[in-house]
């Protein structure tokens, strides 16, 4: 997403957020004469607030340090820690500010217990009735690359958590990317796709869940975390079970198709055709199978929840039509000498746009289903603009193929990049219209109460 040629966010690997964290932390350490270890260790305690830390330090940098613990304390017994490795003994480690000295496999157990705990805290030495603050210039001490690494990924994650309105890791599992978000180029509903990760995730920058708008970041929550496993467990229960006649309760049938009758937990036995009794058949057993009239909730649920697993599979589908542009498509136009770089570009992202838009179309199937749940009569000029909406996508979906086709049918390049351009810029302007629509609620539109 972009305005005025600049983009709203960019795409930052660790060790790119890295570099910016350690430019505060030279900073701190250069401006106030500090190790950067003991500049590490304020930022951190002032949730690497850079502006506070330069005024504390400012105003009173001796005061500050013995705040936070930050006093060496010199003893022979500091002295000597390398000499016990080199005597060939367990390597024993202190902080700078205590004397307490303990094993690599000791502070691996109180590092590991403390960085793995989702509570933000600044690690202190292992005694717990000690409250001196473990910083970099410790950690350097151990020899293990396991517990420098743990601790590095502290301190990189303490960073990134301090400045979360601003910069975020991307939620994907196992993605380590971070998006940094560009405050100042951002205005209001800049961000109407989602914030799209290079690793492909497209993700909510309020509460990164996936993108889910035009649904609030409260009723996704509610979606993934209950709405959606009701749909599919009252669908199932449809599908695989019947009501017991006796007690009302869901009675699974046996994986043996031929066994007719059925008992429940009650003890009722019922035949699972008709519902009747063995005594009841008095041995006539050609039955017909009763067929129960749905309620209007649970054919609407059965709606949604299809409609819902229709659009995921659409957007699946588009996802995987991306690749195969990237992996296929882009190297056989790059093989004709006038495809161009510009002309790359545009094929990406209207294809891109598609998998966006099909984003949106899936959660405007959540959307529809919490309209209908309390506002049932917006509900018909709901699915008209989901109609509206898939139509316009199919249309720019066509357009492609066709410019593709015809650019290399003829080999003649010349307006491939601007008609497609124009045909994503026509598409992503109907769906940011759509979007800002669904979410404005259609006060016109009166409900009773």
């Amino acid at each position: 997403m972009e305005t005025d040629g600049q983009s709203l966010y960019a795409v930052l690997t660790t060790n790119e957020v890295g570099e910016k964290m350690t430019r505060e932390i030279n900073q701190i350490s250069e401006v106030f004469l500090l190790s950067k270890s003991d500049a590490t260790l304020i930022l951190i305690s002032l949730r690497w607030n850079s502006f506070k830390a330069s005024d504390r330090l400012g105003d009173d940098k001796e005061k500050l340090l013995s705040d936070l613990g930050l006093v060496k304390v010199f003893s022979s017994c500091q002295e000597n820690d390398s000499v016990s490795s080199f005597a060939g003994q367990e390597n024993l480690v202190s902080t700078p500010f205590c004397s307490h000295k303990f094993s690599e496999t000791c502070w691996r157990s109180h590092l590991n217990n403390l960085l793995t705990e989702e509570e933000e805290r600044v690690v202190l030495c292992p005694n717990p009735d000690c409250v001196a603050p473990v910083g970099p210039d410790t950690i350097e001490k151990l020899t293990e690359p396991a517990v420098k690494m743990m601790y590095n990924r502290y301190v990189l994650g303490s960073f990134v958590e301090a400045n979360k309105e601003s910069i975020k890791w991307c939620p994907a599992p196992g993605c380590e990317y971070a998006i940094e978000l560009h405050e100042d180029l951002l205005e209001d509903d800049d961000l109407d796709f989602g914030v799209v990760c290079l690793c492909g995730h497209t993700f909510c920058w309020s509460c990164t869940l996936e993108s889910h708008r035009p649904v609030t970041c409260n009723d996704a929550s509610v979606w993934f975390s209950s709405t959606l496993d009701t749909l599919k467990s009252n669908a199932w229960l449809l599908e695989n079970t019947k009501r017991c006649p006796n007690c009302n309760c869901h009675v699974q049938r046996t994986d043996d198709p031929v066994l007719r009758m059925i008992t429940c937990i009650c003890s009722c036995s019922f035949c699972w055709r008709c519902l009747l009794s063995e005594e009841e058949h008095n041995g006539n057993w050609n039955c017909v199978e009763l067929l129960f009239q749905l309620s209007m909730k649970q054919v609407d649920d059965s709606s949604y929840l299809r409609l819902w697993e229709t659009c995921l599979e659409e957007y699946e589908n588009s996802k995987s039509d991306l690749k195969a542009i990237e992996e296929n498509g882009v190297p056989r136009l790059t093989d004709n000498s006038s495809f161009n770089e510009q002309d790359v570009d545009a094929v990406k992202e209207a294809t891109l746009l598609m998998v966006q838009c099909r984003l949106v179309l899936k959660w405007s199937c959540a959307y529809e289903y919490f309209i209908a749940m309390y506002q049932s009569p917006k509900t018909q000029y709901v699915k008209h603009l989901r109609g509206e909406a898939r139509k316009t996508l199919l249309r720019h979906k066509a357009t492609q193929e066709e410019l593709m086709n015809k650019a290399l049918t003829s080999g003649d390049f010349s307006s491939f990049k601007v008609e497609l351009s124009y045909s994503s810029t026509i598409t992503g302007n109907y769906f940011h219209e759509y979007v800002k629509t669904l979410e404005s609620g259609f006060p016109e539109i009166q409900v009773d109460t």
